[in-house]
């Protein structure tokens, strides 16, 4: 028998054509939440399909899951390990491993096996409802409390690999610095919370943070961050504009949108070969990037340069504009030629802030007036 464990394997058809035998598996939700008494409701199922291609031969199929079946996680009635495609409830949380065997043609001379796993594919989670509790407390939440009761979460192994209680515990921190909470004990809170942030990046395998809840705090920590940090160092010391830069950077879920800036800060600091690598790498990445239009209006979303649908905050957009437009001075003095590098990103980007004074001045201005010729 012969025995292939890739999810993709290639067969010689004849001397010049090879096909590939594949088996995929889907899941149309990722995220979902656990049981609880027994209640199972449809947002608690996960329905794992499969798609075979270029294969041959009768199929016969073997689900397969990390933990223990009837422990941790269960077949929903009518579904079974041979099934082509399971319906699965999960009873305790925890990100899990999906693995699907295909046999063709069992017990026969020509039996082939494919099998193909997908690591933390997908991941049960918590609301966490007190903490969310907190979080929403009228009139106003109770951010001291919270970040106590969300280092409670982070600190117990049940939850070491859950994204949710660090987006808490950086809420928490956050309202305090909105709060100008004074306690010596909270005076690096905007770091701390940044840092919490970034846990729970690290940890989210599969969306946690597209929750809208969490992609509003985002967005209004993002835009703390551009209007107290980062616009009043702009024309500032490098020193200090670098500073700002690592906050937003350790932020954004969109590193280009702060590369430009911070070749720019690079070049000024005299690190003149850390900037020039920032932009030979940002520049090709960017000039693929496309604005998605609906109904005639400009959204925040991209198809970057892999072809893939990204979101950008507004804050992410207006930082990239203001990398763009001091990269570009740089880029002319240092080319001795605006059309070389500086003019082909200005006139990219160019639809994406046609509204802004700042941008259309120096876009239009005598400097880069050899950029909008026809």
């Amino acid at each position: 028998m012969k025995r292939l464990f890739l999810s993709t394997i290639f067969s010689l058809c004849s001397l010049f054509s090879i096909y590939a035998q594949t088996i995929e598996i889907t899941a149309a939700n990722r995220l979902v939440e656990p049981v609880f008494e027994r209640s199972v409701k449809p947002e608690n199922i996960v329905e794992l399909k499969s798609f075979l291609k270029n294969t041959k031969g009768k199929a016969s199929y073997l689900w397969a899951l990390s933990g223990t079946k009837g422990k941790d996680w269960d077949f929903e009635p009518g579904s079974s390990e041979s099934s082509s495609s399971i319906k699965v409830t999960f009873n305790r949380l925890g990100n899990y491993t999906v693995t699907l065997t295909v046999i063709f043609d069992k017990n026969s001379d020509n039996e082939t096996e494919l099998e193909t796993e997908i690591e933390d594919y997908i991941t049960v989670r918590s609301v966490f409802p007190e903490l969310a509790s907190l979080y929403a407390q009228k009139p106003k939440p109770n951010y001291e409390k919270l970040v106590l009761r969300a280092s409670d979460y982070t600190a117990k192994p049940k939850y070491a690999s859950d994204p949710t209680p660090y987006l808490f515990l950086a809420k928490g921190l956050y309202g305090l610095v909105k709060e100008g909470n004074s306690d010596p004990k909270f005076e690096d809170a905007i770091e701390e919370s940044i840092s919490s942030l970034q846990s729970a990046v690290e940890l989210d395998l599969n969306g946690i943070l597209n929750d809208v809840e969490h992609q509003n705090f985002i967005n209004e920590l993002e835009s703390y961050l551009l209007r107290e940090y980062l616009e009043v160092q702009l024309d500032g010391k490098p020193i200090e504009l670098g500073e700002a830069i690592d906050l937003y950077k350790q932020t954004t879920l969109n590193p280009i949108a702060i590369n430009f800036l911070d070749a720019y800060c690079k070049y000024q600091s005299k690190n003149i070969k850390g900037a020039n690598l920032i932009w030979a790498n940002d520049i090709p990445k960017l000039l693929k990037y496309e604005r998605i239009e609906v109904d005639g209006n400009y959204t925040n979303s991209f198809i970057n340069e892999l072809g893939k649908t990204i979101q950008m905050t507004e804050s992410d957009i207006t930082v990239l504009k203001y990398g763009i437009m001091y990269s570009a001075s740089i880029l002319n003095a240092r080319d001795q030629d605006p059309n070389k590098t500086a003019c082909p990103i200005l006139r990219k980007v160019d639809p994406w802030f046609q509204f802004e004074k700042d941008f259309r001045d120096l876009f239009e201005g005598e400097l880069f007036s050899s950029c909008t010729e026809k």
